[in-house]
């Protein structure tokens, strides 16, 4: 823990000491963890990934910056982040301006600066900073219209998803002596099963089933309109969680479950790569290419889990 917090400021440290306790409180009595501890078992994941890094020892900070250091300054509109005195700003102009109630969030993206290992400033490498400004600038759409013509286009390009998800695909019975596929079922299962009955109104949603060969699971009309209904039903802060999820994790179910904040992020991750685990188990771990993809996903997970953390 003195590693993670070190070289954060006063604030963050004490609010991952916080997120610390309760975790470890859970575990040690060994018990399921709440929504709560869900979101604090997330920050935690997430300020310990920007704390690492392909070097060891975690991050390099870079030498030479243009800045001198991220802040959040706090106001009565909310929390706006800058470098040094200057507003960090949205690819559409937008000030990355919080609210209030997303302190934790703020000080993450100052962590996420104050850790960037170079000057070379790309998205994927401030996954933060990025998906917040995603959800600012569909927010700071000029009028209603253009925000709700920005969601449906959001869910035009991520409807494909429903028919190709993750979880919707079960392995062949006798893959890895049948672990792979009674895995699948006893995780995957439960999380359909809900879904068809909280979310498509108890249609069912097709699934490919590895024992009748290489099928496809594409969904019908009315599964399609009704995954549609949900996405245009999901604020524009969720909606940005909601697709990063499903783009980082290949799966539409996944994505529902961490908007809800019922999966942590290294749960989703998991449930995700369960067949990629089991190859890995069988013949090894490719390093600097497994681990690499492993923490990236989180990653990304976690940048969207955070998104919709309230203090």
């Amino acid at each position: 823990m003195l590693s993670l917090t070190r070289g954060m400021t006063a604030t963050s440290r004490v609010s991952l000491q916080r997120c610390f306790t309760r975790v470890a409180r859970a575990a040690i009595a060994g018990r399921i963890l709440s929504s709560q501890e869900r979101e604090y078992a997330t920050v935690l994941d997430t300020a310990n990934l920007l704390k690492k890094s392909s070097t060891e020892g975690g991050y390099k900070i870079a030498s030479k910056r243009i800045w001198e250091s991220a802040n959040v300054q706090t106001t009565e509109d909310g929390h706006q982040i800058n470098l040094g005195s200057r507003p960090i700003k949205t690819s559409a102009g937008h000030p990355i301006l919080l609210p209030h109630n997303k302190t934790t969030l703020a000080h993450l993206i100052v962590q996420e600066w104050a850790t960037l290992p170079g000057l070379q400033i790309k998205p994927h490498s401030l996954p933060l900073t990025s998906i917040t400004a995603r959800a600012i600038d569909i927010t700071n759409m000029p009028s209603p219209e253009k925000v709700h013509e920005t969601k449906v286009a959001i869910s035009d390009a991520l409807i494909s998803y429903i028919d190709t998800d993750t979880m919707l695909i079960f392995a062949p019975s006798h893959e890895y002596n049948g672990r792979l596929r009674a895995d699948q079922e006893e995780k995957y299962r439960p999380i359909i099963e809900w879904a068809e009955k909280n979310i498509f109104n108890g249609l069912k949603l097709n699934y490919s089933d590895g024992d009748q060969g290489l099928t496809g699971n594409p969904q019908s009309d009315e599964v399609r309109q009704l995954a549609r209904n949900y996405m245009l039903s999901l604020s524009d802060w969720e909606l940005a969680a909601f697709e990063r999820a499903v783009l980082g994790g290949k799966s539409f179910l996944g994505g529902i479950k961490l908007v809800r904040q019922e999966l942590t992020t290294s749960e989703l991750a998991e449930l995700a790569t369960l067949e990629n685990i089991y190859q890995m188990r069988r013949w090894g771990e490719v390093e600097d290419s497994h681990d690499v993809d492993w923490a990236d996903l989180r990653r990304q997970l976690g940048s969207a889990a955070v998104l919709l953390i309230r203090d």
